[in-house]
């Protein structure tokens, strides 16, 4: 009967194995289709309505959460959408030095950024990888490291936010209950409707968006790792020291890579230059750190071991990852670089290093932000010394933080624009002072023993510390939050209390969702347990 039902769908079809980027998720044998244009989106949603399937767009399925499908899911009745293959047009328009593109959400990052400069059009503040959708990066408000430097004033068509921020108009598939059929439809960023979809999480199929784009600029990227970590992390900037506050006055545009078990984090450092600075590299394409393209046999050697249940190896990977990345850097030249912006945004490419992350948003004023890192900093250190003590090493991986500006719907320039209703840095209406996120990714390979009961200590201690008229926490949708006794995204009172209550308008946003898609054919299992509405 199954067969006799899929013979019946319009357009041509295959089935795929599904693996996302850190081999965590998987799934088997899953019905796939490639539509080649709205109409054929269309047509798919109402024939998985008639036939009894769900609709999931798919992309490079880099991302951690089972936004799409979760180990264990019966995908019998799921057919994904790839967006790849053939919705990936993209059209440009210059309005003086700044413009707008109309895309669809299949084109990858790299191309776009691409096709943006060839206009003189990019943005200062993007995620690094360049494999990822557009689609996908603003379905999890996807962000880069940008905040304003000292003296720095937001230039047309620019945001400090996330890409999500930049969106001006959105084609999306929605359900008419006067056709009683699915269709498709424009909406604007100034009516509230669009809201939940500047965020999606999957929860619909995008056709298209509209976005704005400043004029293209010229940025130096400088790589410095002689700061140690009581200084870069200091609890309060001071005169003198070298503190992601300094750097972040400086140039605005700074991220803290920092391995386990060592003291000198690889700092970056992105700043606006017109001019190339005497003795500084020009680059011409991205992903210019090759040293961290591939993995050496002296770093796959240790996962091997740490694989193993040789955990105590976690030092020797810490301190393996950087003296690596300073030779690298020594030998590819490539520790003070200057180009375009895509071409120095970009730096990860697909077969890097599969870990798993866990990430949270911290928003907070910026003077604040030097003391709300230090205390994370001091909390992550004193719990891997209690868990070293027990002989255990969950953390083998780095931490990374970025700090970018919230997503103020006063940078579109669409008058009344709304704010992104599930942006993780959507601003905090009580705390109009709240002005900066600190994006903060804590990575380890997966499958290392007691993680799970690590990140789960931390989660709770996050969100109770950072809870008060200093700072709220949001969690970062890409990436592990959620944590239950065995596995991320699990935890109850993380989705049906806490992650709710983050967001003031949880309930609407729901019920716009369920009025554009009541039959919930965009949805995933793990969606239909987050994504309802809540008691007040």
């Amino acid at each position: 009967m199954t067969d006799k039902v899929i013979s019946s769908l319009p357009l041509s079809h295959e089935r795929i194995d599904f693996e996302n980027w850190s081999k965590e998720v998987t799934g088997n044998n899953i019905l796939t289709c490639a539509p080649r244009s709205g109409d054929e989106l269309v047509t798919l949603a109402n024939w998985a309505l008639a036939n009894n399937y769900t609709v999931r767009a798919v992309g490079f399925k880099h991302n951690w959460s089972p936004l799409t499908i979760a180990n264990g899911n019966n995908n019998e009745r799921v057919i994904l959408a790839d967006l790849t293959r053939h919705l990936n047009k993209v059209t440009i328009t210059k309005t003086g030095e700044s413009g707008y593109f109309t895309a669809q959400t299949g084109v990858n990052m790299e191309t776009l950024l691409t096709k943006l400069e060839k206009k003189d059009l990019g943005y200062y503040a993007t995620p690094a990888p360049g494999d990822l959708t557009l689609g996908g990066v603003l379905a999890i408000n996807g962000h880069g490291t940008c905040i304003p430097a000292a003296g720095e004033k937001i230039t047309q068509g620019a945001t400090f936010g996330t890409l999500s921020n930049s969106i001006m108009a959105l084609t999306a598939v929605v359900w008419n209950s006067d056709k009683g059929a699915y269709e498709l439809k424009t909406f604007q960023r100034n009516d509230p409707d669009i809201a939940p979809y500047l965020t999606s999480l999957g929860r619909t199929l995008i056709l298209d968006v509209t976005m704005q784009a400043p004029a293209n600029k010229k940025l130096r990227c400088e790589s410095i790792l002689d700061v140690h970590i009581d200084e870069l992390f200091a609890p309060e900037p001071k005169e003198g020291l070298r503190t992601m506050s300094h750097y972040l006055d400086q140039c605005g545009r700074a991220e803290a890579i920092w391995f386990p078990f060592t003291e000198y984090p690889w700092l970056k450092t992105w700043t606006v230059t017109e001019k190339r600075p005497r003795n500084v590299k020009q680059v011409n394409s991205p992903f210019n750190y090759s040293f961290s393209d591939t993995v050496p046999v002296q770093i796959s050697d240790l996962v091997k071991a740490i694989g193993n249940n040789y955990v105590e190896q976690a030092p020797l990977l810490g301190k393996t990852e950087l003296e690596l990345v300073k030779l690298g850097l020594e030998q590819t030249i490539t520790s003070d670089i200057w180009g375009w912006s895509k071409n120095l945004l970009l730096y990860v490419r697909p077969d890097t290093l599969r870990v798993t992350a866990n990430g949270y948003a911290i928003i907070t004023r910026r003077d604040n932000a030097q003391r709300a890192i230090y205390d994370f900093i001091s909390q992550y250190q004193k719990m891997v010394k209690a868990y070293r003590a027990e002989g255990a090493y969950p953390m083998n991986c780095a931490i990374e933080i970025r700090i970018t500006g919230l997503d103020n719907p006063q940078d579109s320039v669409v008058a009344g624009a709304v704010a992104p209703a599930l942006s993780a840095v959507r601003p905090v209406a009580a705390h109009p002072e709240w002005d900066v996120a600190i994006w903060i990714d804590n990575l380890t390979m997966p499958g290392t023993p007691e993680a799970i009961r690590f990140y789960q200590e931390m989660e709770k201690w996050v969100f109770t510390h950072y809870n008060d008229e200093n700072a709220t926490v949001r969690v970062e949708w890409s990436k592990g939050w959620g944590y239950g006794e065995e596995r991320a995204w699990s935890s109850k009172e993380m989705l049906s209390e806490i992650i709710p209550a983050s967001f003031p308008d949880w309930n609407e946003t729901i019920a716009i969702f369920d009025k554009y898609d009541p039959h919930k054919i965009f949805t995933s299992p793990f969606m239909r347990e987050l994504l309802v509405a809540r008691n007040a």
